[in-house]
């Protein structure tokens, strides 16, 4: 399919410049695939750059970490300030391909790349969520948008079955690569057993059934007790403090915030505990897995095409605390066994989540082989 829209292009195809654009606020797991994904284009040389929100944790992190970044706002669909300035960076970057992230960033793209000539505009579908079906997203996804950029063959299925207008060919799948010389295991295992949470303490990330699990094993008899450390923030944060106060054990229940080497923070866990409802690619479990450490989640949407029950981990029924506690029970209580299946998770990983892999399939979808001479 020909992406070519009609546009005299000739001035900006003449070599290769990707720009992201994402106007979420806070700081998630695509913001860090995003960020990371740029540093390691721009370190094998290719022109990369970001837009983000001028008052967004992504925008304080790129500059931080010395990538191009423009600070501008995307609060409304078709604001002709937002449209301008989008335009006025697209221009005067030459750039030849944007990824934006939210569908409101799709909507302002669309039409601020086709009079600067940017010939591809992908969307990534971050989520495991269906899309609207509504006449103006018909548009956008038909027409404003070159194609879709999905990182699970679930989130693809939801697409086509929210969607079914959506032609499957623009469907892309693009795993999120993983850096495993970045996430690799400790050189020796925790002796004691430790669990551990890494995400936005929110109810779809099955926050509620793991209070509920951990308050059957916080009423057990262990040798020694177990841990749990919860990495993040979010809306639920105060009940876990309550819950926590209520808890028999409540000092083996840690609150840590963010934490801001993660590969630290999974190579101190036995097993990580991922009970969400809903992934469009958990980013946590295959990083965990990268380091050696096993993962129980939730049997729902993307994370099964990331943990094999039995093998790499255990998948539980989401929204279950029975089965979830269970699974925490055997997985701390039995660490050789955790350890061994953290190894074969690594080694799934590193077939299925090889980072390099998945930064040549972007620079395909981008157009880099046309715009590189």
């Amino acid at each position: 399919m020909s992406h070519d829209r009609g546009v005299s292009t000739t001035r900006y195809r003449s070599r290769y410049h990707l720009c992201f654009v994402d106007s979420l606020r806070t700081w998630g797991g695509a913001e860090v695939w995003l960020l990371e994904t740029t540093l390691a284009l721009r370190h094998r040389g290719h022109e990369v750059s970001i837009v983000a929100a001028p008052d967004g944790e992504l925008l304080r992190r790129a500059r931080l970490a010395g990538v191009p970044v423009a600070a501008i706002p995307i609060r409304f669909d078709a604001a002709p300030w937002t449209l301008l300035r989008l335009w006025r960076h697209f221009r005067r970057q030459g750039v030849t391909a944007v990824v934006a992230n939210r569908t409101k960033d799709l909507k302002a793209c669309a039409v601020a790349c086709r009079p600067a000539g940017v010939p591809i505009v992908l969307n990534t579908r971050e989520s495991d969520f269906p899309l609207k079906n509504k006449f103006y997203y018909r548009w956008y996804f038909r027409h404003g948008a070159t194609g879709l950029v999905v990182a699970s063959e679930a989130t693809r299925r939801t697409l086509l079955n929210s969607a079914p207008w959506l032609d499957a060919e623009r469907i892309h799948l693009l795993y999120k690569g993983i850096d495993t010389g970045c996430f690799r295991p400790a050189p020796s295992a925790p002796d004691t057993p430790v669990a551990g949470f890494v995400g936005q303490l929110i109810t779809r990330k099955g926050i509620p059934e793991l209070m509920a699990a951990w308050s059957l094993l916080d009423a057990e008899v262990w040798h020694p007790r177990p841990r749990l450390i919860l990495a993040g923030e979010g809306p639920l944060k105060p009940e876990l403090e309550r819950w926590r106060a209520g808890l028999q054990h409540p000092d083996t229940v840690d609150l840590a915030g963010f934490v801001e080497d993660p590969a630290a923070f999974y190579r101190g866990l036995s097993t990580l505990v991922m009970p969400s409802h809903a992934e469009g690619f958990g980013l946590a479990a295959a990083e965990a897995l990268a380091c050696g450490v096993p993962v129980i989640a939730g049997d729902a949407s993307s994370l099964p095409e990331i943990v094999t029950d039995g093998i790499s981990g255990r998948l539980v029924p989401a929204g279950d605390p029975d089965s979830l506690a269970c699974a925490l029970r055997d997985m701390l209580g039995d660490l050789p066994r955790a350890r061994a299946w953290g190894a074969t998770g690594r080694r799934h990983v590193l077939e299925r989540f090889p980072r390099e892999v998945t930064l040549d399939r972007l620079l395909a979808l981008t157009g880099h082989e046309r715009n590189s001479s």
